[in-house]
């Protein structure tokens, strides 16, 4: 045997073994043209919000700029009529031969021997705006409970910034009433509803 013993490689420590294979950095995807990127999306629906709010906004603005038209009507100084006049004798065939042009018959409506009832109101539209105007109302029966008995139309065309139209209308007996109700019933009208087209010209 020999004294010299035989020189050994140092033993060097294995490497522990990682179960997750070496993580490497993404390679960046090149981006295609129009493609629109995530933050982009926030901003689109961000201005199309803020474009809506400033669209309602200038559209409020326009539409009331004139105030509510409701503002621009006014009717008052309702009563009861009777025409208690010689036309509605029975012996007077001017009123009931019927040959006018309104699709109702006059004789049989009340025999030619009742009165005629109408209940008169005078009413007055100014337009409150800065342009033309046409205006439609609708203007409400009541009864002396309040309760609502029917309405009758009235309205104003091609009416001048600032001009006012002031005139007397009426319900009649051929209007068509709740509950089998008269013209004799009503004891106040109101403004129901007021439609304004403003005009260019």
């Amino acid at each position: 045997m020999s004294d010299s013993t035989s020189e050994r490689p140092k033993a060097v420590p294995a490497l522990p073994l990682s179960a997750e294979p070496p993580t490497v950095p993404p390679t960046p995807v090149p981006s295609t043209p129009g493609a629109r990127r995530p933050g982009n999306r926030t901003r689109v629906i961000a201005a199309a919000v803020a474009v809506l709010l400033i669209g309602g906004g200038v559209a409020y603005w326009a539409l009331s700029r004139d105030g509510d038209p409701t503002d621009h009507v006014e009717v008052s100084g309702g009563k009861l009529v009777v025409d208690d006049s010689d036309s509605y004798d029975d012996s007077d065939d001017e009123y009931c031969d019927d040959t006018d042009i309104y699709s109702f018959n006059d004789c049989d409506t009340n025999n030619g021997t009742e009165p005629e009832s109408t209940y008169e109101f005078v009413y007055k539209i100014t337009n409150k705006g800065d342009e033309p105007a046409n205006y439609s109302v609708l203007v409400n029966a009541f009864d002396e409970g309040g309760d609502y008995l029917g309405q009758t139309y009235i309205g104003a065309e091609h009416l001048a910034a600032g001009e006012t139209d002031a005139d007397k209308s009426e319900f009649t007996s051929y209007g068509t009433f709740e509950d089998k109700h008269e013209v004799s019933d009503i004891a106040s009208v109101k403004v129901a509803y007021v439609e304004r087209m403003a005009l260019a010209n």
